[in-house]
């Protein structure tokens, strides 16, 4: 099955695992992103606490400094799907500052969060002014776009496992931490989130994740998991190789 759906990886799903994208706040320059911050407002958040909520006005948003979020949508079930993770460095909430529209998604504090907030007003008074800022936006939606359309493909071509491969790549290389021989993804994700995130039933994924622990490939424990191949994990999920720097 994983050969067979080669062609499909082909066609434009390696958006999916990008390894360490650049965040907004990175991508300014020194004097731009300064500015920036001097007109938002200092803010810090809890463990669980509500930065954004789904169907509220969208007269602010939040620039993440430290610490990562869980971005989540509410399903035609009254369920909720984990849509992404955001973490220092990245923006929140820009997209309804723009359209001037209420909130599409919630995002909710997984840790303790540094952060600046600020106002629409402000915001696109600032995008104005300086052109840099508003091309580095318009890139950051035609990034998180492309990675939007390649999970739709990959939903729509791909098994449960090869989605699950590219979910836990994607984890591991941009939320991951070395540790001797393996990388721990240090984010806290439950089952049915990571269900949530692969578009997946909960025992679908439970039996994927046993199966990568017993090839090898992963361990878990205390909503923690830890990559031991990541090379066999892209493979799995039908991803390239990562580059090696050889320089």
């Amino acid at each position: 099955m994983e050969r067979a759906t080669q062609g499909a990886a082909q066609r434009g799903t390696y958006d999916i695992g990008e390894r360490r994208p650049t965040r907004f706040l990175g991508s300014l320059s020194g004097p731009a992103r300064e500015e920036l911050l001097s007109i938002g407002s200092p803010q810090q958040y809890r463990p669980g606490e509500k930065i954004l909520v789904e169907g509220t006005p969208g007269d602010y948003l939040v620039l993440l400094k430290t610490g990562c979020v869980k971005v989540t949508g509410k399903l035609a079930n009254g369920h909720e799907a984990l849509i992404a993770i955001r973490v220092g460095g990245d923006v929140v909430g820009e997209m309804a500052v723009i359209d001037d529209v209420p909130r599409s998604a919630t995002v909710t504090a997984c840790d303790d969060i540094d952060a600046h907030v600020v106002q629409g007003r402000a915001m696109r008074s600032f995008l104005d002014k300086c052109p840099e800022a508003a091309i580095q936006i318009v890139r950051l939606s035609n990034r998180r776009l492309r990675t939007a359309n390649s999970w739709r493909i990959a939903f729509g071509e791909f098994t449960v496992r090869v989605r699950l491969a590219r979910a836990l790549a994607e984890l591991a290389e941009n939320y991951g931490r070395l540790v001797r021989s393996h990388t721990l993804i240090c984010i806290d994700l439950t089952q049915a989130e990571l269900a949530a995130l692969v578009g997946a039933q909960e025992g679908t994924v439970q039996k994927a994740l046993a199966d990568f622990r017993d090839e090898g490939i992963i361990t878990t424990g205390s909503r923690r998991k830890a990559v031991i191949k990541l090379d066999r994990l892209r493979e799995i999920g039908l991803l390239p190789p990562m580059r090696v720097d050889r320089t």
